[in-house]
């Protein structure tokens, strides 16, 4: 599955590639990139000590356990190298940035469990069959992407109580965390890394404060490991600007409605979504978060593309085929366009 958001090589006038947060960027968070601009005649902190402190604060966790990247995708590369497995599983359809990252490494073989449509493409147990003694590290994302689903936290624990046994590494992925109905849950990471030693949660602020062009993101783990994963960064791998939005952005989650405002306006807009591609004949996959997952026998991306729309097309995603697609759940208005243009498109006009 390619990356979204190819603006450069498209005209474009509306992206359903990249799932963003719908919400306007707050104030606070453009103050924050406004900080961070008057901050560039000086380097980043090279320990990030102001920025951890705010991210332990926030998850409950010492600041031995946290390290912040230019993304989540930066991280997945740190943790790889950091780590160097020999035998991992990944799952299909998936995340494409994990088997690009592990593509870096020598002698490293990728076992596959595929995900079936019969089961809507969702994680099931059988899983755990396939996680023996020679499996190094299991990539899981929750919510899941493509689909979006969320897992289900009993199949969670026992991926991760079958991991803790045979010491294998779970790289738990968390990236649409806080645009998901379990940021309202809560997720106690700190009682988690206790009880799992080779657990790894990263967790990306890019797509919850809506600035993909400002790399953002976070991982967490036992202290050695956290370590390791930053021996394998770039001595200042934080920009002055990163530093700012992160600090305002983790303090924007934790002490405002933010969150909720925001789930409150992706589950109304996914719901339209759904109904009105519903209404048209397409099958949609049930999603927890802000983009949708659906299967059309019309071909779409090309004629959406010659209407300046450009969605994601999941053809080249293992384990699906030429008539899967994504799209991110937009304000109600760019919604509307989708469809109308969606709707023309199959009768014809």
């Amino acid at each position: 599955m390619n990356h979204g958001g190819d603006i450069y090589r498209n005209r474009i006038d509306l992206d359903f590639s990249v799932s963003l947060n719908p919400i306007n960027v707050p104030d606070e968070i453009n103050d924050a990139v406004n900080r961070g601009i008057k901050r560039a005649g000086s380097y980043p902190d090279i320990r990030q000590e102001s920025v951890r402190k705010i991210i332990a604060g926030y998850e409950g966790i010492g600041l031995e356990n946290v390290f912040a990247g230019n993304g989540a995708s930066e991280l997945i590369l740190a943790i790889v190298r950091a780590l160097a497995p020999k035998n991992v599983l990944l799952t299909e359809p998936g995340f494409s940035g994990y088997r690009y990252a592990l593509n870096g490494l020598h002698n490293c073989n990728i076992e596959t469990f595929n995900l079936k449509k019969e089961n809507v493409f969702s994680l099931t147990s059988d899983i755990i069959d396939m996680m023996d003694e020679s499996i190094d590290m299991i990539f899981i994302c929750d919510p899941w992407n493509p689909t979006g689903q969320s897992l289900d936290d009993e199949l969670l624990l026992a991926v991760l109580d079958r991991a803790e046994k045979n010491d294998t590494y779970v790289i738990l992925d968390q990236s649409f965390y806080h645009l998901s109905s379990k940021a309202l849950n809560g997720f106690d990471v700190n009682r988690m890394l206790k009880k799992y030693d080779r657990l790894i949660v990263l967790r990306s602020m890019t797509k919850v404060l809506a600035l993909p062009g400002i790399r953002t993101g976070y991982v967490m783990a036992k202290d050695d490991i956290i370590t390791r994963i930053r021996s394998e960064l770039s001595e200042w791998n934080l920009s002055v600007i990163s530093e700012e939005v992160i600090k305002a952005g983790v303090k924007l989650i934790n002490e405002s409605d933010f969150i909720g405002l925001s789930l409150d306006l992706i589950q109304k807009e996914r719901q339209y979504l759904t109904d009105e591609l519903g209404t048209l004949g397409l099958r949609v996959y049930e999603s927890d978060t802000n983009f949708l997952m659906f299967e059309s026998k019309q071909e779409l991306y090309e004629e959406l593309l010659k209407r300046k729309i450009l969605v994601r097309d999941l053809s080249d995603c293992p384990g699906l085929s030429k008539g899967f697609y994504r799209i991110a759940v937009k304000d109600h208005g760019s919604n509307k366009i989708l469809i109308k243009n969606i709707k023309e498109i199959i009768n014809g006009h």
